[in-house]
């Protein structure tokens, strides 16, 4: 399952501001707004307690999407030895991977990649997407993921 790219943003963006709200919420509860309420219904651990139970659904959520990079990355890895087993095409772009969808994956990643501030990373990924590609796109991210979505109609 793919997780729109916009919910992995927000969960980066987000996790900090939890994570200083936990903070907040264990170190101040003697002036947390209900925290009186709160331990007069739930018990005097409430606020402790939420916050064990919060901290503990987002270990479960990192846990997950490592799983899901793992499969990710184990797929870019993947389409990489392919295409170096494989060597190039009849035609003398790159041949198509065994398995298109890790070739796809490998793509995504490295199209996110090109966006990145840093020179060497960005280099690196375009050389990378054109030889999964077969040719070579330039610099911008836009026209490679054109190409990626392109690709993946085909699939």
């Amino acid at each position: 399952m793919r997780i729109p790219g916009g919910f992995d943003a927000l969960f980066r963006q987000i996790t900090p501001i939890v994570l200083l709200g936990v903070l907040f919420a264990v170190v101040c509860e003697p002036w947390v707004p209900g925290a009186a309420w709160l331990k007069a219904h739930l018990g005097e651990e409430a606020v402790l307690r939420g916050c064990v139970a919060l901290l503990g659904c987002y270990v479960l959520i990192l846990w997950g999407e490592s799983l899901r990079l793992n499969t990710i990355l184990t797929g870019v890895l993947q389409a990489f030895r392919e295409f170096d087993t494989r060597g190039k095409g009849a035609n003398g772009g790159a041949a198509a991977p065994r398995n298109p969808k890790a070739r796809l994956e490998a793509a995504r990643l490295l199209v996110a990649a090109l966006r990145s501030d840093d020179p060497a990373i960005r280099a690196t990924s375009r050389h990378n997407l054109a030889r999964l590609a077969g040719e070579d796109l330039g610099d911008d991210p836009d026209a490679w993921q054109r190409w990626l979505q392109r690709e993946e109609r085909g699939v």
